[in-house]
């Protein structure tokens, strides 16, 4: 039995920034600047597709950088030259690929200076050790990778940690006066920045007890815990 392929959509959200999507799976994004691109994550499927959506937006250099290095973010890598990932991902990368892909260190604080638009490290671990975010301050936005989201944050199985999700929300939180729109990988592609603080009294009132849990929609190794829109999969 055949699995049907997600089709790759590409959407022009704000000037400079594109949303490419698998199917309702995953989105990733296009960051263009004066000189370069950076395309945050690449998707699950490891096809060209992705790469050729790329080139039909852009014939500038263009920088893979994962937020992190689940598989459904890092699977057109070996379509780009060297990604960049925080080191805290580098094993947990290497246990997730079939095949050696090399990678190279990305550390908080470092800028990526694309052309008129720069975009900055955050670490903000807890979905996976070394999980990231790229602030693009003069913009106000926020590439978040799988941290916040209005459809589901997966936090069970290897990798993910609750207290430190928690204190990458309240980091987060403490930064929410440099970014108004956060760009999410699930769900919708765009959120104010308020889920930030939504997102975090969930994880508090989950690692608090407050929460009850509720069968996940598919076979999974965890219950759903809801609350005020946010929908974390813990164990």
């Amino acid at each position: 039995m055949s699995i049907p392929v997600p089709r790759i959509t590409t959407t022009h959200l704000v000037d400079g920034v594109w949303a490419i999507a698998e199917g309702g799976l995953v989105q990733c994004f296009l960051i263009e600047g004066a000189t370069s691109a950076v395309l945050a994550d690449c998707g699950l499927n490891g096809r060209r597709a992705i790469r050729q959506a790329v080139d039909a937006v852009t014939a500038k250099p263009v920088q893979l950088v994962f937020t992190h290095t689940d598989n459904d973010h890092t699977g057109a890598a070996e379509f780009f030259s060297t990604p960049l990932a925080h080191p805290a991902e580098f094993d947990y990368y290497a246990a997730r690929r079939q095949a050696s892909l090399p990678v190279a260190p990305i550390w908080e604080g470092d800028t990526l200076d694309l052309g008129g638009t720069k975009l900055e490290v955050i670490l903000i671990p807890g979905h996976t050790p070394g999980h990231i975010a790229l602030l693009d301050r003069a913009a106000r936005r926020l590439f978040i990778g799988d941290t916040v989201s209005d459809a589901q944050v997966f936090m069970f199985g290897p990798g993910r940690n609750l207290t430190a999700y928690i204190a990458s929300l309240r980091k987060l939180e403490s930064l929410t006066s440099l970014f108004d729109t956060l760009c999410c990988a699930h769900g919708s592609s765009m959120l104010q920045a308020r889920w930030v603080s939504r997102t975090l009294t969930a994880a508090e009132m989950l690692a608090a007890g407050q929460l009850e849990g509720h069968p996940p929609p598919r076979d999974l190794p965890c219950q759903v815990y809801s609350h005020n829109g946010v929908n974390l999969l813990y164990p």
